[in-house]
């Protein structure tokens, strides 16, 4: 029976890395932010999802697309539970004194620019990319440590 690599103990970090940098992506955009116990939801499925695919994805290609396909999930996840509401301000997830009955139907839209929503989520993508590969790196010379005593005993 093989060890577990390094690489695949630490895959799981780049799940709640994609989260967060897509809440700050998001956010930052003008878009808006779901409740706490949502957010917690996406980071333990991201980080699953993450751990799962450590075997199977190799490479900074495949990497990339599926950090952009994780960021484009995330984007839609935070619109579908971000609760936005127009005139409210950056933190509009607190719902700090807002009247509901001023807010006609069909104004809740999805707020922010559309054009600088793609660009932060892809800055999140390949911001995802750079730490999963800096993990992977920091895991790798771990990881060839036993090989080499392993090969100089014999």
């Amino acid at each position: 029976m093989s060890a577990t690599p390094v690489q695949d103990k630490w895959a799981w970090v780049a799940g709640p890395v994609a989260v967060i940098l897509g809440l700050a992506a998001h956010m930052v955009a003008g878009g808006s932010a779901p409740a706490v116990p949502v957010l917690l939801a996406f980071a333990a499925i991201g980080a699953l999802a993450a751990q799962v695919m450590a075997r199977w994805i190799h490479g900074p290609l495949l990497l990339l697309l599926v950090s952009g396909v994780a960021q484009q999930f995330l984007h839609l996840g935070f619109d579908a539970f971000g609760g936005y509401f127009p005139g409210n301000g950056f933190l509009d997830h607190l719902h700090g004194n807002q009247v509901l009955a001023d807010v006609p139907a069909g104004t809740a839209a999805n707020g922010g620019n559309v054009h600088l929503m793609l660009y932060t989520h892809m800055a999140a993508a390949i911001l995802t990319l750079l730490l999963a590969a800096g993990v992977s790196k920091l895991a790798a010379p771990k990881r060839e440590e036993p090989r080499r005593q392993a090969s100089q005993s014999f």
